[in-house]
C-alpha cells in the first residue's frame, strides 16, 4: 500500500479523522483500463460458451467513465458477436447510455473502420502513468524569511500519512514561532 501511495497510484484522503484510500488520476487511468479489459474478456468468454441471455443489470449504475470506455473498446474491436449483448444491455440502461450503445451497434453493423487515434492516445497515457518515478526531495521557499529549505521524501510521506499539506515555513521559522 505504501509503495502505491509513494508512487502516486493511490492517495490518502481524510474525512474528518478517518483516512480513506482513493485512486489518484494516474492510478484511476490504469485501473479503469484494466477493469474494462476484464469486462471485455468476460464478454469474449460468453461468446465462446454461447451464452445467450446474460443478466446485464451488473452494468447498470456503474461509473460512466468505465461504461463509455467499455463501449469504446467494444466498438474498436469490430466484433459483431457483441451485438446481442449490447441489445440486452440497451434494454435496461438510461437514455444517455442507450444512445451510446446504439452508436456502437450501428458502427459494428456497418463494419465502420475505427479511428484508432483515441485508443493510441490512451495507451500512451497509460504507458506514461506506469513509468515509476522515485519520490524526490522538494526545494520549498519559506513564506516568512524567504529562504529555501529541503522537504525530504521521509517528511513528505509523514505529511501525507497525517493528511497535512506542504509546510510553508522552514525549520528555523517554525521553531521561532513555537
Amino acid at each position: 500500500m505504501d509503495c502505491m501511495v509513494n508512487h502516486d497510484f493511490l492517495d490518502i484522503e481524510y474525512n474528518g479523522k478517518l483516512p480513506m484510500i482513493i485512486f489518484t488520476e494516474r492510478g484511476w487511468l490504469i485501473q479503469s483500463d484494466q477493469y474494462t479489459n476484464e469486462l471485455l474478456e468476460e464478454w469474449m468468454e460468453w461468446i465462446k460458451q454461447g451464452k445467450r441471455d446474460p443478466d446485464m443489470m451488473y452494468l447498470k449504475d456503474r461509473n460512466r467513465e468505465i461504461i463509455f470506455l467499455l463501449l469504446e473498446k467494444i466498438k474498436g474491436s469490430g466484433n459483431q458477436s457483441f451485438i446481442p449483448y449490447l441489445e440486452l444491455w440497451k434494454k435496461i440502461e438510461y437514455k444517455k447510455v442507450q444512445t451510446e450503445i446504439t452508436k456502437v451497434i450501428t458502427a459494428l453493423e456497418q463494419n465502420n473502420p475505427v479511428d484508432g487515434k483515441a485508443e493510441q492516445e490512451r495507451k500512451k497515457r497509460i504507458g506514461e502513468a506506469l513509468e515509476i518515478n522515485e519520490p524526490q526531495d522538494l526545494l520549498l521557499k519559506c513564506w516568512i524569511c524567504g529562504d529555501r529549505f529541503i522537504f525530504t521524501v521521509g517528511e513528505q510521506q509523514f505529511h501525507k500519512k497525517k493528511g497535512l499539506s506542504l509546510p510553508k515555513r522552514c525549520g528555523k521559522c517554525r521553531h521561532s514561532y513555537e
